[in-house]
């Protein structure tokens, strides 16, 4: 809650006064922000006022026009000087109107005349006496155009209309009586509502004809006289009624299809209607009404007046201007302000009148012996508003986000919320908003540089400093906050030397303050640290290598990603190992030009471990460069990872079979073992290692297939003769490689043979196959060599063409240019004339063709 207005100001001052009933509660309370700022209205106004006192008024975008108690009407700009000036009425004027223009003013008075008057002409002037006294008027807002008709409405105990017929004679017109006096009148485009001490009609004024009336529904103890009714429309399909203490918000809605298109029997229906979208009541009395963008804007006068409180300067009886947003039933108050409205306590709710200006968003404020204007809170209000209270945050995102801020900019409000901070002690805060409002200006870096040193908290600021994106501060600047937090903060030394580029600063002299500082203390880890990157940054990068290295930092394998330090990685590989033994094998192997792989193999001979790790890598990724190495890599595969050495048995080539089997064999590696006997042609050993060592009769078929060697065939059936599974599985699996003949003629008699019956079986079920394949082969050869000869010699059968270009192959003249002479023609396609072939000649053989197969011969 908040006054506005004072008696003593001409410009309303920003909301102080609080009212202080459960004062404990409410001081507690964080005071909202105004939605409105308020303006005495002065000038030539208040001498008017001195003399008399204002009763109503209307407005518009360039002119305000005061009816007064004397009945006089005063025109004046909106500071509230005097334009023009007239004395129509001898009572107190109740109601004025404007058209659209602002060219015709419309006024009426309780004594019972009613005057439409030109600012700018007296054509269309009027003045008219009613039979009794006018409380509104009405001009048609398009009254000033010349064809309109001249049309205005005057609302007594009944209400007319009065428009312009032939020979300028204005025709009443009476649009409803009996309803008692039209207290209220608004006109807006089609559109008339009025209100009666029964409701608010609404008429469409093309047709004439109510679309609605919205019944009164609050308390019939509020006299209408004393609780008027007030219309506004801030559209012309939209229509704000607030009468005693109900707010309604209505729509004018087309009605869709009239009944009396689908119906002709029906009663008429108008084309519109009117619908309440929002009606709520208040706790308060309805002096005015207006909207302002989504929300309602009320002049409200308390219902409760208390004036106990009046010598604390605390009175109920002031009036309030509240934004309410309405809500289905009810509303919600966004901003409440109480104004200091002169007189306030001589008047009640009838004294106050409200008028909007919708297109400008002001609210003009009148009062017997007072007029304020009220409007939306500009940006730079609102920042104003948020500097008094403390509310440096909300200024400055103001600020930075509105085109319309005009008095106030980011580096004026920043560095206001920067001493704010700085005063209270939120160092860390105060640090963040440097960078959001210094930008690139050195000099108030370096200004804060000196402020946030001075309360020794340099290590707060030290992340945010700027680090050459646009803006350079002087090295010494640099060196005093690391300075710092050489003192005060290792950790923060150590962030900030690997944050900041070497080029901001001395690097050499932050060195050496490091070494003085190492030397009170060798064993500082985080110390050593920050020396290794400052060598780094000054090419000292084998310094730095040595520090990481001491002190088994993983650092170390950024530095030779970033400084290219690859050809030191031989030397130091067994360290590198021992600290990170993955890292270590991507830089061996992805830069092993450069790291040479004998050189490793050198240096990790002492750990099998890890040449195991190294050569495996290497084989893996690049196992071209690992060939020299498969000596050596396969007795490691032996030791430590076996799954791996028989594939590369399988695989490689590069090793000594001799070497490689006398590893397998110290190690009793028996598939190896097998594996290498038979690359070395030692097929019977391998045989005997798998039928003694590894008794795998199907691996021992399978060599004996491979190698197809009657000698080792005859081996494993003589192994095979004592042991009935064996002769089952080499009957089942021989196929057509020895003839079955030869085991089963070898079978001791008596020895039974499980599964012996089947194995014959499909013995003689893959001869009778191979017999039935055989024919069926043989079949088809036939078959298509006969086809074949059939198809030759039908080929030879056929006509040979001759062409009139075709030569003799013997005298290479045309063959058809000589007359009917004879022609022998080939089958090769060669044509002779036959006087061109000799006796001896005539043959079945072309002459050129077996020329060509002599010179092959003889070439041959």
């Amino acid at each position: 809650m908040a006054t506005a207005a004072p008696e003593s100001d001409d410009k309303a001052k920003s909301p102080h006064a609080e009212e202080e009933e459960e004062s404990e509660e409410e001081d507690s309370e964080e005071e909202e922000e105004p939605k409105l700022k308020y303006e005495r209205i002065s000038g030539d106004l208040r001498e008017i006022l001195k003399r008399d006192g204002a009763s109503c008024i209307a407005a518009n975008s360039k002119l305000m026009i005061i009816g007064t108690n004397w009945g006089r009407i005063h025109v004046l700009d909106h500071q509230g000087n005097k334009v023009k000036g007239f004395h129509p009425h001898s009572g107190p004027v109740t109601m004025i109107d404007m058209d659209d223009n602002g060219d015709y003013v419309a006024s009426c008075s309780h004594d019972r005349k009613v005057v439409v008057q030109g600012l700018y002409t007296l054509e269309n002037s009027h003045n008219l006496t009613m039979e009794s006294p006018v409380r509104s008027v009405a001009l048609d807002p398009n009254y000033h155009k010349p064809r309109s008709g001249r049309r205005f409405v005057v609302g007594t105990n009944k209400v007319t209309l009065y428009e312009k017929v032939m020979f300028g004679q204005l025709k009443p017109t009476v649009l409803s009586e009996g309803s008692g006096p039209a207290r209220a009148m608004k006109w807006c485009g089609q559109f008339l509502a009025w209100a009666t001490d029964s409701g608010v009609r609404v008429m469409e004024m093309n047709t004439r004809t109510v679309i609605t009336l919205i019944k009164r529904d609050h308390s019939l103890a509020l006299p209408c006289d004393q609780y008027p009714p007030h219309l506004c429309w801030p559209d012309s399909r939209t229509l704000i009624v607030g009468w005693g203490d109900s707010v309604k918000v209505c729509r004018v809605r087309e009605r869709a299809s009239p009944l009396s298109k689908v119906s002709p029997g029906l009663v008429d229906l108008p084309p519109y209607y009117l619908e309440i979208v929002y009606m709520f009541t208040t706790d308060f009395y309805v002096c005015g009404i207006g909207p302002l963008d989504e929300h309602v804007v009320v002049l409200a006068y308390n219902k409760q007046t208390d004036l106990s409180l009046a010598s604390l300067g605390v009175d109920s009886r002031r009036p309030q201007m509240r934004v309410l947003e309405p809500l289905q039933g009810t509303f919600e108050e966004i901003s409440k302000d109480v104004l200091g409205i002169r007189c306030y306590q001589e008047y009640k709710p009838a004294n106050y009148h409200l008028v909007s200006l919708v297109e400008d968003r002001q609210f003009y404020i009148v009062c017997p012996q007072d007029v304020v204007v009220a409007k939306p809170r500009s940006s730079d209000d609102r920042i104003e508003w948020l500097l008094e209270h403390e509310k440096f945050a909300d200024a400055l995102e103001l600020v930075e986000t509105s085109r319309e801020v005009h008095r106030y900019n980011v580096l004026t409000i920043g560095r206001m919320y920067l001493d704010h901070l700085m005063a209270h002690g939120s160092y860390q805060e105060a640090a963040k908003l440097c960078t959001r409002i210094l930008g690139s200006d050195k000099a108030l870096w370096e200004e804060a540089v000196v402020r946030f040193n001075r309360v020794r908290q340099l290590r707060v600021l030290s992340p945010h400093l700027p680090l050459g994106q646009g803006v350079n501060l002087d090295p010494v600047v640099y060196q005093t906050v690391l300075l710092d937090l050489l003192q005060t903060d290792h950790a923060g030394f150590l962030q900030v030397v690997q944050d900041w580029p070497g080029h901001l600063y001395n690097v050499s002299f932050v060195i050496n303050a490091v070494l003085e500082t190492l030397a009170r203390n060798t064993n500082n880890l985080v110390l050593l640290q920050a020396l290794a990157h400052l060598y780094s940054n000054i090419d000292k990068h084998d310094k730095a290598l040595a520090i990481y290295l001491k002190l088994k930092h993983k650092d170390v394998f950024h530095l030779i990603g970033r400084h290219n330090l690859y050809g030191c990685v031989s030397k130091h590989v067994m360290e590198l190992m021992s600290l990170d033994i993955n890292s270590t094998l991507d830089i061996c192997i992805q830069h092993v030009d450069i790291v040479e792989p004998k050189n490793v193999v050198r240096a990790l001979a002492s750990s099998q471990f890890f040449l195991y790790k190294y050569l495996d890598a290497l084989y893996e990724q690049k196992r071209e460069e690992s060939q020299p190495f498969h000596g050596q890599l396969l007795a490691l595969y032996a030791d430590q990872d076996r799954s791996k050495l028989l594939p590369m048995l399988l695989t490689s080539g590069a090793y000594d079979l001799s070497h490689a089997l006398e590893v397998c064999q110290s190690r009793c590696l028996t598939a190896e073992t097998i594996h290498l006997l038979s690359r070395m042609g030692n097929s019977v050993e391998s045989l005997r290692l798998i039928l003694e060592e590894e008794q795998d009769i199907h691996w021992a078929i399978r060599l004996c297939k491979e190698h197809d060697d009657a000698d080792l065939w005859n081996r494993l059936i003589e192994h095979s003769l004592d042991k009935p599974e064996y002769i089952r599985e080499l009957l089942n699996n021989i196929g057509t490689h020895i003839d079955p003949i030869m085991i089963i003629r070898r079978i001791p008699n008596g020895l039974e043979i499980p599964g012996l019956r089947d194995a014959l079986v499909r013995i003689l079920h893959d001869y009778d196959l191979q017999i039935q394949l055989r024919t069926g082969c043989q079949t088809i050869l036939a078959e298509d060599g006969s086809n074949l000869l059939a198809k030759q010699v039908s080929i030879q059968n056929a006509a040979l063409p001759v062409y009139g270009d075709t030569v003799c192959a013997a005298c290479n003249k045309k063959v058809l240019s000589s007359g009917n002479s004879t022609l022998a023609l080939f089958g090769c396609r060669h044509v002779y004339h036959e006087a061109c072939l000799s006796e001896g000649d005539l043959q079945d053989v072309c002459l050129v063709c077996r020329k060509d197969k002599k010179k092959l011969f003889l070439n041959a």
